[in-house]
């Protein structure tokens, strides 16, 4: 029987973490899981994983080096997933100076520990498609030109080039995985896929009448998390690290995210007005279901990201099997059931 493989997942508690820490432990691994002390003590979306006897929960923070040389020295890991972020783009803009601590520094930091103490781990970082930005040509890959357009975006390309660096300076296995949005039912309910598919779930059950909303012509390329779980699986178990792009090829807006959840409790949403003054009504009763707020405009818009995740198809063999409509079923089925 061969040694165990320890992997570390940082930002184990998240959507993403905690995904890949139930299918590495699947697989076999070891999981160390890596996430902030929460005072609850309760971690919603590792309940499936907490008792298992390969994983353990170490709590700290990925801005503290002394913290992290002891998790890198004590456990020797095979791999390293790096997923702890800030990564609410809005917020990015009220907090820039601590998202670049967690997003870029810790980044560093920790790839300066790997090289010092575990040359051998294999590193994973977390990018991110706001990396490209005001870029809106079609058929966005890791060789478009990035304009990031928010202080997140700047501080995860930032960490791409870090990881690049490091795998060709240093010969290290680094990859990137350069994700469009992904969504699912761990997504956080400040996200405006998760906000709109409890918002609907929530109108159906007549807890509210409406949702507020910002940009809604905002354009996306959205898949399904678990499917981009596995594309991360495949970049770091493959021979040589490189970075790739991981996407569906299909972009919607935020309006065609809302019409299409609502029709899975029934409603057809007819918009009226412009802008500001624009609002989403229930094409049987006339009652406003979706108004729009400046509040949740971002000082700096990215209006369209179109992936193209041609490279990992063809030599990953990686291709998503969740596309839109499935996605947003998924979600606003999940919300009911609630």
């Amino acid at each position: 029987m061969g040694k165990q493989i320890v992997t570390i997942i940082t930002g184990c508690g998240g959507m993403d973490g905690s995904i890949l820490t139930e299918k590495l432990l699947e697989k076999g691994h070891k999981i160390i899981g890596i996430d902030k002390w929460r005072p609850e003590g309760f971690y919603i979306n590792l309940e499936n994983v907490v008792d298992d006897p390969n994983f353990i929960l170490e709590t700290g923070d990925i801005t503290e080096k002394e913290f992290m040389a002891r998790m890198i020295q004590s456990y020797k890991p095979d791999y390293f997933y790096n997923l702890a972020a800030v990564s609410l783009v809005p917020e990015s803009f009220r907090i820039p100076h601590r998202v670049f601590q967690v997003n870029t520094l810790a980044v560093l930091d920790t790839l300066e520990l790997l090289r010092a103490y575990s040359p051998i781990t294999r590193f994973y970082q977390a990018s991110s498609s706001e990396q490209i930005g005001k870029n809106e040509e079609d058929n966005q890959d890791t060789d478009s030109r990035m304009i990031p357009n928010s202080p997140y975006a700047i501080t995860k390309l930032a960490s791409y080039h870090l990881t690049r660096l490091y795998r060709e300076a240093y010969n290290m296995f680094c990859v990137n995985g350069l994700l469009w949005n992904h969504e699912g039912t761990r997504r956080g309910q400040t996200f405006v896929t998760r906000k709109i598919s409890k918002a609907v779930a929530n109108i159906a059950k007549g807890k509210i009448s409406k949702v507020s909303l910002g940009n809604l012509d905002a354009k996306r390329d959205w898949g399904c998390a678990e499917d981009f779980v596995d594309a991360m699986i495949l970049m770091m178990e493959t021979d040589i690290p490189d970075d790739y792009a991981v996407a569906t090829g299909e972009t919607h807006s935020i309006r065609e995210f809302v019409e299409e959840a609502f029709k899975h409790i029934g409603m057809d949403i007819v918009w009226e007005g412009k802008d500001l003054d624009e609002v989403g009504r229930d094409s049987k009763t006339g009652i406003i279901r979706v108004d729009v707020n400046s509040l949740y405009y971002r000082p700096a818009e990215v209006r369209k990201l179109n992936g193209d995740s041609t490279k990992i198809n063809k030599l990953l063999g990686w291709t998503p099997t969740t596309k839109f409509k499935e996605l947003v079923k998924m979600m606003v089925e999940h919300d009911l059931n609630d």
